[in-house]
């Protein structure tokens, strides 16, 4: 059942997809690691025989939103979130480079497990990526980081660069996949 039974493809739209970051510098115990959900994304399976053959998945960097933040010197706040998804979308220059895309090129299964291999493109620059999903009971997830640099992002700092959000931060999917 689950993802195999699809014999031609699946498009996959519920479940969570989120960005952890993590801060560093001599200041980095003032800052919060966060937590983002991205809220407009989506995944195509493409299927052959039963078996996934390609992925591609999108996500809208304008539709991140601060969930949470542990960490730092007080609170995260209102306030505090607006700033972060606004310092996020200038870091990010997602006026000019709205949407994350990753397409694979090679996928092969292994028991409950995907690996995928592909590219993934932010901020105008691809980059390879291999990725392992796991796939129990109609969910798949997976855990995935990226390092921020490898796209010409400069990550966000402050305090002359002794508070800065780390350069690897990780992608989190929950995805569920439809039962046939």
């Amino acid at each position: 059942m689950g993802l195999w039974a699809y014999p031609a493809g699946v498009e996959l739209r519920e479940g969570s997809v989120t960005i952890h970051t993590d801060v560093t510098g001599s200041a980095a115990r003032m800052g919060h690691r966060l937590v983002i959900a991205v809220e407009d994304w989506s995944a195509s399976v493409t299927m052959a025989r039963r078996k996934p053959t390609a992925v591609v998945f999108r996500a809208a960097l304008t539709s991140l939103t601060v969930v949470s933040g542990t960490g730092g010197l007080t609170p995260l706040t209102a306030i505090d979130k607006q700033v972060i998804k606004r310092n996020a979308a200038k870091t990010l220059d997602s006026a000019a480079h709205p949407e994350v895309v990753f397409k694979s090129s090679a996928l092969s299964v292994t028991g409950d497990q995907v690996t995928v291999v592909g590219e993934l493109t932010i901020h105008a620059v691809a980059a390879p990526l291999t990725a392992t999903v796991t796939i129990v009971d109609g969910r798949a997830t997976a855990s995935i980081p990226v390092r921020q640099s490898d796209f010409g992002v400069k990550a966000y700092s402050l305090m002359l660069g002794q508070l800065k959000v780390a350069d690897e931060v990780v992608v989190e999917l929950a995805v569920e996949v439809p039962l046939q």
